[in-house]
């Protein structure tokens, strides 16, 4: 590859701008390689650690992607590491046969993937930057619009279509067979969207989903939903979106994710409330919230929208304090004030508890503490 002039390439930063202008690129219906790095310099500290991560992608995407496709990103990698000096994580897209290579520099690390689809896959950068976890997905017989995003913007992050045959009115044997025929390409091409939502749900969990199709699709919808994505499931809401615009979707599903929004708050609040009076599974206030977090028992925790909660986390044992010593009672070392709410979400997630936002039913919340956890024992 040394000998070879390293290709042109176009770099962004993580944007709705860029996601959208690369959703639009047009392909012509070439393949397109599609490659996520983690650039975390904890886990990937030298350029060497870096290649060995990539060429580790390349090599599983060889079986799909050609030699040239693979060279040509190695390449660009091997001769320009100043594109992506201080990201974290950076999305790669390239289809030298439609001749595009462009990249996206990342604020945060990146589960690694290497793909290869007729269309870029999104999904991992829309996660990165849609602020929120809401799941929409407009389906029609031989199109569908997938989104996430949250109560201020959704972001389309995919577009499928599906060619199906033109209906025709010859009548008879015939027309029923044809007629036949393409109920089971609509029936395969709502297979394919869910398929792609659940992809999409296990890269980033979303944790409300809408689904917006006809009356006619609903029943093939509810049949392929997996139970991922049924328990996660809002609402099926019958209206024309296929073509509406973003803030028309957005304003359309709004109200049925709020809704489940509030009866899921309520659900886990009845739940919390019946634990703190019994003794139960429950704790509230950040002191007790911490406590079970270090014995790995939250299996919900539950917290608020906008929020300040601190504590003094001990740099050499990591634990954290809420007494107000300035020291750590373990090692004696300096406490260092640390957001005791991101903590906790971050250890919440890391050990698979879901993490609730109290939107709706936030004075409950005020007065115990500010915090909360449903606990697993």
């Amino acid at each position: 590859m040394s000998g070879a002039e390293p290709p042109t390439i176009a770099v962004d930063t993580a944007s709705v701008a860029a996601l959208e202008r690369i959703g639009r690129l047009d392909t012509h219906g070439h393949a397109v390689l599609s490659v996520y790095v983690d650039l975390d310099p904890s886990r990937f500290p030298t350029p060497g650690t870096r290649m060995s991560q990539i060429g580790s992608l390349l090599e599983e995407a060889h079986r799909q992607a050609g030699d040239r496709e693979l060279e040509r990103v190695a390449r660009w990698l091997e001769t320009d590491p100043e594109a992506v000096r201080g990201a974290h994580g950076l999305a790669i897209f390239s289809s030298s046969e439609a001749g595009v290579l462009e990249a996206v520099r990342l604020p945060r690390p990146v589960t690694p993937l290497a793909v290869v689809d007729l269309i870029p896959w999104l999904e991992p950068l829309a996660a990165e930057i849609s602020p929120g976890e809401w799941g929409v997905a407009v389906i029609s017989r031989r199109a569908a619009r997938l989104l996430r995003g949250g109560p201020d913007r959704l972001t389309q992050f995919a577009l499928i279509e599906d060619d199906l045959y033109r209906r025709h009115s010859q009548g008879g044997w015939s027309q029923a067979r044809f007629q036949r025929g393409i109920e089971e390409q609509v029936a395969a091409h709502v297979r394919r969207v869910a398929e792609r939502l659940l992809r999409a749900h296990l890269r980033a969990r979303f944790s409300d989903l809408v689904i917006v199709c006809s009356g006619e699709l609903r029943p093939l919808v509810e049949r392929e939903l997996a139970g991922e994505l049924s328990g996660r499931l809002a609402a099926i809401l019958d209206s024309d979106l296929e073509h509406a615009s973003v803030e028309r979707i957005a304003r359309t599903v709004k109200p049925a994710i709020e809704r489940a929004e509030d009866d899921r708050e309520r659900a886990l609040i009845a739940r919390l409330q019946q634990g703190l009076g019994t003794g139960g599974p429950a704790a509230a206030g950040l002191d007790e919230v911490l406590s079970t977090l270090e014995q790995e028992r939250v299996a919900t925790l539950l917290i608020p929208e906008r929020g300040a909660l601190s504590a003094g986390r001990c740099p050499i044992c990591g634990r954290l304090s809420t007494d107000g010593g300035a020291t750590c009672p373990l090692d004696g070392s300096r406490l260092v004030e640390v957001d005791a709410l991101a903590y906790a979400v971050e250890e919440a997630v890391r050990q698979g508890a879901d993490v609730v936002t109290a939107r709706h039913q936030s004075q409950w919340l005020a007065e115990h503490g500010e915090i909360a956890a449903a606990l697993r024992w």
